[in-house]
């Protein structure tokens, strides 16, 4: 049974929101905004589809609380986040009230659509985010970590791709600590252990995309299978919210463990 504080996000939403490129207050009211439409019984967010399109006007302190802003009533955050959501095509409407206490948003069809699960699709993947962790949170790889994290911890073995696209101003080597970093944190919220895999490209060399996977208390990892035989990029770990970059001797000693920390 999902908590108070829980609401439903699809991997297709998931996407978009990735796909934005939002920073920290971008993305705290995308949560706080679909947060505040799931946990009221009298709001759909069906209704801000086609046809009809119907915008919702919420008081900025609600949407303020439950996504994670430092006072109630420092609406710096909303108008941060509104900022950064020009030319996003998350909301179709944006705004503050005339008075400044209120904000009237209205997602776009595209998010609206990606967000409701018929069921027809009760198979495609979805995290049950929970508000109170992301008010926990204090950057956007946090969050973007946190909903992967929480979407794929179900499975038997469970993994996902850590939700960063390599360009030449933003390689592997600039942007690990910062990943890293959110796989502490994230280690540390859900009691989890990680293993992270550099995939390196054969035509460039570089790092193309990062393998996560996940290690709890119960692993459902075999021998040879949570850590590579070989890598080409250095192999790190998060235990217990402390991340480690692993030598090639560290490696092979691990190709039969089943844990991240121990065998």
């Amino acid at each position: 049974m999902s908590k108070q504080s829980e609401y439903l996000f699809t991997e297709e939403v998931t996407k978009i929101v990735e796909q934005a490129d939002l920073d920290l207050d971008g993305i705290r009211l995308v949560h706080g905004c679909h947060y505040y439409v799931d946990s009221r019984a009298e709001l759909k967010l069906g209704i801000m589809a086609k046809p009809m399109q119907k915008s919702v006007t919420a008081r900025c302190r609600a949407i303020l609380s439950a996504s994670g802003a430092p006072g109630a009533k420092d609406y710096d955050m909303i108008d941060a986040g509104i900022a950064c959501h020009a030319n996003k095509r998350i909301f179709d409407e944006l705004k503050r009230s005339s008075c400044g206490r209120k904000l009237k948003f209205r997602f776009s069809d595209a998010y609206v659509r990606c967000a409701l699960r018929s069921k027809k699709e009760s198979t495609d993947k979805f995290a049950m985010i929970d508000v109170d962790v992301i008010a926990r949170l204090r950057s956007p790889c946090h969050v973007l970590f946190y909903t992967r994290a929480t979407m794929a911890q179900g499975s038997k073995h469970p993994m996902f791709e850590l939700p960063w696209i390599p360009t030449e101003s933003k390689p592997w080597s600039a942007v690990k600590r910062r990943w890293l970093g959110a796989a502490e944190r994230i280690s540390t919220l859900l009691d989890h252990d990680y293993v992270l895999e550099p995939m390196v490209d054969s035509l460039t060399d570089e790092v193309f995309w990062v393998k996560v996977k996940i290690v709890k208390k119960v692993s459902g990892w075999k021998p040879q299978k949570l850590f590579p035989r070989d890598a080409e990029h250095s192999v790190c770990t998060v235990v217990s919210g402390k991340a480690t970059t692993l030598t090639r001797q560290q490696l092979r000693e691990r190709r039969d463990w089943t844990r991240a920390d121990r065998r």
